[in-house]
């Protein structure tokens, strides 16, 4: 029993001393953790949360500016809108961006991210889909255009301008009229069967600060004499697609104004900020329970 209690009294200090070692270490492990979980969580907060809220707040008081003249939606890509904030924005889904970011804060820039193509995608199918209304309505009546007639004309290529497109977006999102007449950029007509050897063209361009349409406004408005123009024998023709357009073009106008007073985007806009909006409520909240005052 003596032998017992010696070999007791030699085994308590060693375990005494290798349990305080492993409560030390363990200590030691855990506050160096909460250490590297508080440094990780301050570097994600300053240089990454608050840069994104900062981001949000830009790209609101963006919105803000560009719609607060008028009652109108506003673009998120392309002229006149807030792309480059909404690129400051949505830059933190990408991968060496995005692990800074909880799990819950990823989601929602995600689902803002799909919310912006939603609304932008829709607008571009409807914009490509009333330029393509407009072609159509556009070859059909240019079959009477009397040179498409005396020539023999079978078909025809339109082509609009690059800028009708713009245009197209800016009257869906404001609500402004547009003005059709002009927006042809030129005309192929094609005589005999394909594969088309014989054509001629209708040139609309003039210079980089006029077209044809604004020659024929000048002539036809203002008096100027067609021949001080010195028009090639295309932009001739151009002129006159113009005078056919002048005289033709207004049941076409008001097909395509009706099929633009028929699109609405506001559920979808509307969407957009609810999202906006959550995502700075995340944001802020996890910056508070960052910061250790």
């Amino acid at each position: 029993m003596e032998n017992l209690y010696a070999l007791i009294d030699k085994i308590l200090p060693m375990l005494s001393t290798i349990l305080g070692a492993y409560i030390t270490y363990y200590v030691t492990v855990s506050s160096k953790k909460n250490e590297a979980k508080v440094n990780a969580q301050i570097r994600a907060r300053d240089e990454y949360w608050i840069p994104c809220s900062i981001a949000i707040e830009n790209l609101q008081n963006k919105v803000s500016e560009l719609s607060k003249n008028e009652n109108a939606l506003v673009s998120f890509t392309g002229e006149k809108s807030c792309e480059s904030e909404t690129i400051q924005l949505l830059k933190y889904l990408q991968a060496n961006n995005r692990i800074y970011f909880y799990e819950r804060t990823r989601n929602i820039l995600k689902l803002l991210e799909d919310a912006i193509n939603n609304y932008e995608n829709q607008i571009n199918s409807d914009i490509s889909a009333i330029i393509d209304i407009f072609c159509k309505q556009y070859s059909s009546m240019i079959e009477s255009f009397p040179m498409y007639k005396i020539n023999n004309c079978i078909d025809c290529a339109i082509t609009t301008k690059k800028s009708l497109f713009e245009e197209i977006k800016t009257v869906l999102l404001t609500h402004r009229q547009i003005i059709w007449y002009g927006q042809i950029a030129h005309i192929v007509f094609f005589m005999g069967d394909p594969p088309y050897s014989n054509s001629f063209t209708s040139d609309m361009s003039y210079s980089s600060e006029k077209d044809i349409f604004d020659i024929w406004c000048e002539i036809n408005e203002y008096g100027n004499s067609k021949d001080s123009f010195g028009l090639s024998p295309e932009q001739e023709i151009g002129l006159e697609v113009i005078n056919f357009e002048y005289e033709h073009l207004a049941n076409i106008c008001d097909i395509l104004n009706h099929e633009i007073e028929t699109k609405d985007y506001q559920p979808l806009y509307i969407r957009i900020f609810e999202i906006l909006s959550l995502l700075q409520e995340e944001i802020l909240k996890n910056i508070d329970e960052a910061t250790i005052l």
